[in-house]
């Protein structure tokens, strides 16, 4: 006999949905400036290349990658110069970090239009070519918004190469090289820079913590990619087991790290593409 559920039931459901929805939109609208964002100005860079507010916090501008050389320097900081001076909003999407840079979005001021129809600093830098994008963790709605503001979108070459330059002003947005994952040599050439590392998958290591999938099978003899545990559990829903991987080709963009410059770590799901 099939037996109807309460209204009390009903309503108990209904509740845990609105809650899980509530929860799903908060978590997407992460980086979303609160009602009374503070109001800040822009002092400029200091002397390590980072925003500096005009109380003397350090900014790291969130969606941005580290700038490699001094040609990427000289664009980044050229360009925010524009900007010194200015009054914004900050967001703040995080505690500093080990440098004492706080992670935040930097926004119009109330009534201004300082940053060219873009919705924040990052997305005025991206369009404008100053600055690589790096996605960020959980942020999937800024994410989107720092990806459309690029030029155009990288086009990536085959590994070892580097696709062509998309141009925006007086700055080049060049799209990031392509490294072989199973050329160590070629990986640790790159460390500390952030790159697109693509190679087929030899083998998965389960840890409990971390999985990395390592382009070959002997240690040092070439890269790994790293994966957080909650990054690996939202991949495994979606098919990404350890044997469904294994001998696929997977493509990944990240900054190489690691003692011996032969790991890059996946922030978010957008960073890895799985080719064939």
């Amino acid at each position: 006999m099939q037996v109807k559920p309460s209204f009390a039931v009903i309503i108990c459901v209904l509740a845990v949905m609105a809650a899980c929805a509530s929860m799903a939109r908060a978590a997407d609208d992460a980086c979303a400036p609160g009602e009374t964002a503070e109001q800040v100005r822009l002092a400029g860079l200091d002397r390590h290349g980072d925003p500096q507010l005009a109380d003397g916090r350090t900014i790291r501008l969130a969606g941005l990658a580290p700038r490699q050389n001094e040609t990427e320097r000289e664009h980044f900081a050229a360009q925010l110069g524009r900007w010194h001076g200015r009054e914004f909003r900050l967001a703040p999407l995080g505690g500093p970090d080990r440098w004492g840079r706080v992670p935040a979005r930097l926004l119009a001021a109330e009534g201004t239009d300082a940053l060219a129809g873009q919705p924040d600093l990052s997305a005025a830098l991206l369009a404008a070519g100053a600055a690589r994008r790096l996605p960020e963790p959980g942020l999937a709605s800024c994410n989107e918004l720092w990806r459309k503001a690029e030029p155009r979108p990288a086009v990536a070459g085959k590994a070892g190469s580097l696709a062509p330059a998309a141009t925006q002003g007086n700055f080049a947005a060049v799209a990031l090289p392509v490294i072989d994952g199973h050329d160590a040599s070629a990986m640790k050439a790159q460390a500390g820079r952030i790159v697109v590392v693509e190679g087929r998958i030899a083998a998965v290591g389960e840890r409990a913590q971390r999985t990395y999938l390592n382009f070959e099978r002997r240690r040092g003899a070439g890269g790994s990619i790293v994966l957080s545990r909650a990054l690996w559990r939202d991949l495994q829903r979606s098919g990404w087991t350890a044997s469904a991987l294994t001998g696929k080709r997977v493509r990944v963009s990240g900054v190489v790290e690691g003692r011996d410059g032969l790991l890059i770590e996946a922030q978010t799901r957008s960073a890895l593409e799985l080719i064939d």
